[in-house]
């Protein structure tokens, strides 16, 4: 557990094998779409609302895309070709930090397509401050 390293997760981040990444805090209450929003305007991340999309850009060329959701979790996706090296992972890293320390709650991460509270390869644990590697890649 502790800080995302390139050299530990970059097989999971090539592009060639999927560029959208799903993530997901699951477990969050009512409001939790409108938390997100929040955090965009307090952190000073610039965001626009697009229809059921709230899309956040948290640094430089780094989206991250919000879907409204039914439940109680918080749905998003990253495109690992904008987190490409330490700097951009780095990024990422402040990113799912600050999103589950919002929401008290871990913040995963996993393939387009699979469940991330189920099938996550990385999550951010918010009471241990650190990162934790779900399985290994390859």
């Amino acid at each position: 557990m502790g800080e995302l390293r390139w050299r530990d997760v970059r097989e999971w981040f090539d592009p060639e094998d999927g560029p959208l990444h799903d993530g997901c805090v699951a477990g969050v209450g009512p409001g939790a779409w409108w938390a997100v929003a929040d955090l965009a305007v307090a952190r000073g991340w610039r965001s626009e609302l697009d229809g059921g999309t709230l899309h956040v850009w948290p640094g430089e060329g780094f989206l991250v895309n919000f879907f409204e959701a039914v439940g109680d979790e918080v749905l998003f996706d990253v495109d690992v070709r904008e987190l490409q090296g330490q700097e951009r992972l780095d990024l990422l890293g402040v990113f799912l930090r600050e999103l589950g320390r919002a929401f008290g709650l871990p913040v995963a991460l996993t393939f387009e397509g699979c469940d991330p509270s189920k099938e996550p390869y990385l999550h951010y644990d918010p009471v241990a401050d650190g990162f934790v590697l779900d399985r290994e890649p390859g």
